[in-house]
């Protein structure tokens, strides 16, 4: 049975006619927008600013685009030129409604996949929260030392402000239909990406102003134990052995074309974006090798078994992007 994710995804991103009954919902999702964004502009609504740069780093898509291992690279690349990043997240069908920190023994239910996933790779502060602003405050306040913020997916959080906004979009998919939630996979319309300091293009031919675009490639060749962290396999070890690969992300197929990229023959589980695994879901693949990405990884740590691997990921990322980002903050 398909997932609830994997049906939307053949509505939006291919052709598809029944989905149109619902553009007079689209429209009216398209007027809030139009008049939050209004308040904002005229200063009916206030935006605050925090006392140290913030980079907002989001997708006008629903599902993947890519925006954790840009997240990732660019954190990284804060941290080698010795400045104090920390990152502030939504925690995303987490129990997060108040600021809090994550930590590497946090429970995935608390604070979200991606924001402990993150924290795991870098160890660096994580903050996350249903109201960016206070996350941010409550971050700065317990971390005084730190120098900026990302924020990750926080495009259509107005209320904080931002120094640099960065706009991923999958270079494959792009904008599906072009037509505004709940007919088509858009939160904003794509006249938005005017608005942005750069758009990240993740895997595909550019197609935005060279001034404006910057160019990803997201890889991986090893696979890691899910239980033991020094254990690391090249993918083609894997190559003659029975594999499922399995996976609760925005867009499953991006992580399958990169095992299939490797030689990798496996079969598919799907589950819905941020599906929380419990043991139960793994029963029938007792006999398989399961390889899943970093994200889901985090969610099974507490039951992983042997048969468990997953697939970090590492983005290369136009190097130009950067220096346009250090330059405006003047950094």
């Amino acid at each position: 049975m398909r997932s609830i994710h994997e049906i939307l995804n053949t509505q939006y991103y291919k052709k598809s006619s029944w989905i149109l009954l619902l553009l007079p919902i689209s429209f009216i999702y398209y007027l809030i927008i139009l008049i939050r964004g209004w308040a904002y502009n005229i200063g009916f609504c206030k935006t605050i600013k925090i006392n140290v740069p913030v980079v907002v780093v989001g997708n006008i898509n629903i599902g993947g685009t890519g925006k954790t291992p840009l997240v990732i690279w660019l954190l990284e690349k804060l941290l080698k030129i010795g400045l104090k990043p920390g990152l502030i997240s939504r925690g995303y069908k987490s129990n997060a409604n108040l600021p809090q920190e994550v930590f590497e023994d946090s429970d995935v239910i608390n604070v979200g996949d991606e924001a402990l996933m993150i924290k795991l790779r870098l160890g660096l502060p994580v903050f996350v929260g249903k109201r960016k602003t206070d996350v941010a405050k409550a971050l700065l306040k317990s971390h005084p030392e730190i120098n900026i913020l990302i924020s990750d997916d926080g495009l259509q959080h107005l209320k904080l402000f931002r120094d640099f906004e960065i706009l991923v979009v999958d270079g494959v998919r792009k904008f599906g239909n072009n037509f505004l939630l709940p007919a088509g996979p858009l939160r904003e319309g794509v006249s938005r990406i005017k608005e942005v300091d750069a758009v990240v293009l993740n895997d595909g031919k550019e197609n935005f102003p060279s001034y404006l675009s910057y160019k990803m490639v997201c890889h991986g060749s090893k696979l890691v134990s899910c239980i033991n962290n020094s254990n690391i396999r090249d993918v083609d070890t894997f190559l003659d052995r029975d594999v499922i690969a399995l996976t609760g992300i925005g867009n499953p197929e991006s992580f399958f074309k990169k095992l299939t990229d490797t030689g990798m023959q496996f079969n598919k589980k799907i589950f819905n974006d941020h599906h929380l695994f419990t043991e139960s879901d793994f029963q029938d693949f007792k006999d398989f090798n399961i390889v899943m990405t970093e994200k889901d990884a985090v969610k099974c740590k507490k039951f992983a078994r042997s048969n468990f691997w997953y697939l970090p990921i590492n983005a290369d990322v136009d190097e130009k992007l950067f220096k346009k980002l250090i330059k405006k903050l003047r950094i």
